[in-house]
């Protein structure tokens, strides 16, 4: 079976399984595993962070822009979109449990899959896909972090795999989605 298809088919089990409630249910996705599923792997800088209504004033999207600086699987285009539920508007704040959070001039690595509708991109796996990327102030490596998950996240761990690694290298991460099929 393709690693995507069991990693869906697992979600799906993990969230009929999910009791009823106020939190948003993921599958712990390690930097492997979003290298191999996610389409779209790039490297960029936000530019700007705006929510809005949809169109029919029903629900608070934020948009964020980002300028692409490396593309390191797939194709995008060198500025583009990401959609996400929630964010404040006219005082308004509406929220979902696991979804990313941006800033305006963070430099970010973000796993990537377009929208359905598509207005954009989204990222794989709600946070778990987006990355701060920094400088070790000692070494000057490029180093990714990735936010822990918010209260509110149930993580479904994989067998076998125990916990988060948080902090990598960029080049670390560009070897494995390199390794997982993207750029040469």
């Amino acid at each position: 079976m393709k690693r995507r298809t069991w990693l869906w088919c697992v979600g799906a089990l993990a969230l009929m399984a999910a009791p009823v409630a106020q939190a948003t249910t993921v599958i712990d996705l390690q930097v492997e595993d979003l290298a191999v599923v996610a389409p779209v792997v790039v490297v960029g800088e936000v530019n700007q962070v705006a929510s809005n209504w949809n169109a029919d004033g029903t629900r608070v999207y934020t948009e964020v822009t980002v300028t692409s600086s490396e593309v390191l699987k797939g194709k995008i285009a060198a500025s583009f979109t990401i959609k996400t539920i929630g964010g404040v508007v006219d005082g308004q704040k509406a929220a979902l449990a696991g979804a990313p959070r941006f800033q305006e001039g963070e430099r970010v690595l973000l796993f990537l899959e377009p929208r359905e509708d598509g207005t954009g991109y989204l990222t794989l796996g709600l946070y778990q896909g987006k990355f701060q990327v920094f400088k070790d102030p000692r070494t000057g490596q490029d180093l990714v972090l990735r936010d822990g998950p918010e209260h509110g996240v149930q993580v479904v761990t994989q067998v076998g795999i125990a916990g988060i690694e948080r902090v990598r290298s960029l080049d670390e991460v560009r070897a494995l989605v390199k390794k997982a099929g993207g750029a040469q």
